[in-house]
């Protein structure tokens, strides 16, 4: 049983969310006008969540235009999580590179390397299973796999976030942008209608 969630962000206004029950937490922020993405960073996070958790979540796919326009990764920063199980975000490497780290289940692995600071929009994409079988792309290339990470793990989706309020997020460095995303489900039985989409868009 399949399900998604994806959005877009053309205008310069707070998004709104229509599909999977649920809602956007106050303060969301505003695309900025100059490029049409969402900035996230200090005070500015995106979170979205549902009235009713995603149980026996069995697999995932998550793709996502990030920009990270700051020379370096300073600190950890966190770019997606899902629930409290599943984490992507960025650690220090290098001046040029950053490391992709993935948290499942209190499991942590670094997948691949991804160039700062971004001059355009870096498409990044995450694929997982049950099985444990872990496959993660940057721009459509394979940069890293994993064949053992959450082996034989089920999760549980209560909400989807963007960007953090804790840990070390205060820099200016600790901030990036989000120009589209999406996020699909794989469970292991039905809980949902057969097709049901959360977009989240302008009115």
């Amino acid at each position: 049983m399949l399900r998604r969630v994806s959005s877009e962000f053309p205008d310069p206004v707070p998004p709104t969310c229509q599909g999977l029950p649920g809602s956007l937490s106050p303060g969301a922020p505003s695309v900025d006008p100059a490029d049409g993405a969402l900035p996230i960073g200090p005070g500015r996070i995106l979170r979205y969540r549902l009235d009713t958790p995603l149980l026996d979540v069995i697999g995932l796919s998550c793709l996502l235009r990030i920009k990270h326009p700051a020379p370096t990764v300073s600190s950890s920063l966190r770019i997606l999580q899902l629930g409290d199980a599943f984490d992507l975000g960025l650690e220090p490497l290098t001046t040029r590179q950053a490391l992709i780290r993935v948290k499942l289940q209190r499991v942590v692995h670094d997948l691949g390397q991804l160039p700062t600071p971004s001059t355009r929009f870096t498409e990044l994409r995450l694929d997982w299973h049950t099985s444990g079988k872990t496959f993660l792309r940057v721009d459509g290339r394979l940069v890293g796999y994993h064949d053992r990470l959450g082996r034989n793990h089920r999760l549980s989706i209560e909400e989807v976030t963007f960007g953090s309020d804790t840990g070390s997020q205060g820099s200016p460095g600790a901030q990036y942008q989000v120009d589209e995303f999406s996020v699909r489900v794989l469970l292991s039985r039905p809980r949902w209608p057969r097709r049901h989409t959360t977009v989240v868009r302008r009115p």
